[in-house]
C-alpha cells in the first residue's frame, strides 16, 4: 500500500478505512507489524498481527490432507448391539447418502469436507509450491473460507458419540483419531491464513489517494470492497467495480436493512415449527419414536451428560432466539438512530451475532452424522425429521440476515 502523510506532516504511514465503522485511520510506519492495529473508534482490527509463515501453513495443510487420507482408508468405529456388531470406515459412512434428505446431507459434506479441501489445497500450493494465486483462485478461497464449519463439525461428532453410546456399544479405531487430527489441523489452518493474506499477494488494497484521517470513507467517496477489502474511489452513483477482485460494491450495502429484516422475519416464522416437530426418528429393535430438540436435551440430561445437554440447549434453542432478537434490535437502531446503548455497544452486539451464528448448526450435524452412521448396521435406523430441514433453514436465514446487515449504518447517525 502506498505511504501517505498525516495531517501534522510529521508522522508518515498509510491510511486505512475501517471496514466496520468507516473511519479513516492513519496507520504509522512505526507500527509494529508483529501486533495488530485497532481502529480507535470501534476497536476493530485494521492491520492483523503477523501470522504463521506461508511455508508453515503449507506444511500444516499437507499434514491435514494426509490425516484425511488415513481417516478415509482406515476403520473409523464399530457399533455393537444385541450381539450383532458392525465395523465401518469414514468413507463407507459417506457412501450411505441416499435420495431421502439427500440435499441436506450433501450440504453437510460441502461445509465440512469439500470447502475445507479447497482451502487446504490452495494453502498447500501457495506455501509449498510457490503458486501465485489468480483472481479466480482468491475468490474461490474467500468463499470456501467463509463457509467452512469444521469446528462445528468436531463438536457435532462429540455429541453424536454421546448419543450413540445410549443405543449401542461404540468402539473407536485409527480412522477416528485421524479424523480428529484432521479437524484440529484444518481449524488451525483456517485461523492462520485468512483470505486477506491471499488478496495481498495480488497487489495493493489501497487505490484511493487524498484521504483525510479522522473523517469517514463515505464522505470522501471511498468504497471498501466487501469481498477482498480493497479501498477505491466510488463512481458518481456511489458504486463501482473493485479493481482487484472485480466485484461490484457501493458506499453502503444497497437496501441492507430491508434485506436483513426480510430474512430475519422468515427465520422467525420457521423457528416455532423447527422446535415443535421431531428432528429425528429412531427405530430400535422394531420400535420407532420421534424426538424434537427439547426431547434430545431432556434425554441427554437424564443420561447424566449435563455438559452436552447444555451445549445443545444453548446452541439450538437460546442462540437462534438471541440472534433473531439482536438482528431486530440492530435493524431498529440503524434505521431510527435511537438507542439507549452506545454505537460501540451496538457494534459489539453485531460482532457477537456474527461469531456465534454458525454454532446453531450443531444439532443439524448431529442428526446427519447419526443418520449416516447408524444406517450402516441395520441394528438401529435413524432418519432425519422434517423439522431438521426447517431448523437448518432458520440457521441459514439468520446467517444471511447478519451478513446482509451493514454494520457501518450503526455509525452513520453520529460519532
Amino acid at each position: 500500500m502506498s505511504a501517505q502523510e498525516g495531517t501534522g506532516g510529521q508522522d508518515r504511514g498509510r491510511l486505512e478505512v475501517c471496514h466496520h465503522c468507516d473511519l479513516v485511520v492513519l496507520v504509522p510506519e512505526s507500527q509494529d507489524h508483529g501486533k495488530p492495529c485497532h481502529c480507535p473508534r470501534c476497536g476493530a482490527v485494521l492491520v492483523p498481527a503477523r501470522g504463521a509463515s506461508e511455508l508453515n501453513v503449507g506444511l500444516m495443510a499437507l499434514s491435514a490432507l494426509l490425516m484425511l487420507a488415513c481417516a478415509l482408508s482406515n476403520p473409523f468405529m464399530s457399533l455393537s448391539a444385541s450381539g450383532v456388531s458392525v465395523r465401518m470406515s469414514l468413507f463407507t459412512v459417506f457412501t450411505t447418502l441416499r435420495l431421502d434428505w439427500g440435499l441436506l446431507l450433501w450440504v453437510f459434506l460441502a461445509v465440512t469436507l469439500a470447502l475445507p479441501l479447497v482451502v487446504l489445497i490452495v494453502q498447500l500450493m501457495v506455501g509449498l509450491m510457490g503458486y501465485v494465486p489468480s483472481r479466480g483462485t482468491a475468490l474461490a478461497y474467500t468463499w470456501c473460507h467463509r463457509y467452512c464449519m469444521v469446528d462445528v463439525f468436531m463438536m457435532g461428532v462429540i455429541i453424536s458419540l454421546v448419543k450413540l453410546t445410549s443405543l449401542a456399544d461404540v468402539g473407536f479405531h485409527s480412522g477416528f483419531f485421524a479424523a480428529l487430527a484432521f479437524s484440529l489441523l484444518v481449524s488451525w489452518c483456517w485461523v492462520a491464513y485468512r483470505p486477506s493474506r491471499l488478496w495481498d499477494r495480488l497487489g495493493t488494497g489501497s487505490l484511493a489517494p487524498g484521504l483525510v484521517p479522522g473523517g469517514r470513507g463515505m464522505e470522501q467517496g471511498v468504497i471498501v470492497c466487501r469481498t477482498c477489502g480493497a479501498q477505491y474511489p466510488s463512481g458518481q452513483d456511489g458504486s463501482g467495480r473493485c479493481p482487484r477482485c472485480q466485484c461490484r460494491n457501493s458506499l453502503r450495502n444497497p437496501h441492507a436493512l430491508q434485506k436483513s429484516l426480510s430474512l430475519v422475519i422468515a427465520a422467525s416464522i420457521l423457528y416455532m415449527p423447527s422446535n415443535l416437530y421431531p428432528v429425528m426418528f429412531t427405530v430400535f429393535l422394531g420400535k420407532g419414536s420421534g424426538a424434537n430438540i427439547i426431547d434430545g436435551v431432556v434425554a441427554l440430561w437424564g443420561m447424566g451428560s449435563y455438559f452436552v445437554a447444555m451445549v445443545i440447549l444453548f446452541a439450538s434453542i437460546c442462540i437462534p432466539i438471541f440472534k433473531i432478537l439482536c438482528i431486530y434490535y440492530l435493524v431498529h437502531c440503524a434505521s431510527s438512530g435511537k438507542s439507549r446503548r452506545s454505537r460501540l455497544e451496538q457494534s459489539r452486539i453485531y460482532h457477537v451475532v456474527e461469531l456465534i451464528g454458525k454454532w446453531s448448526m450443531i444439532d443439524v450435524f448431529v442428526v446427519i452424522i447419526m443418520s449416516s452412521v447408524v444406517r450402516m448396521g441395520g441394528l438401529i435406523t435413524i432418519n432425519p425429521g422434517f423439522a431438521i430441514v426447517v431448523f437448518c433453514s432458520v440457521v441459514l436465514l439468520t446467517l444471511l440476515s447478519a451478513e446482509q446487515f451493514d454494520e457501518r449504518l450503526i455509525w452513520d447517525h453520529g460519532n
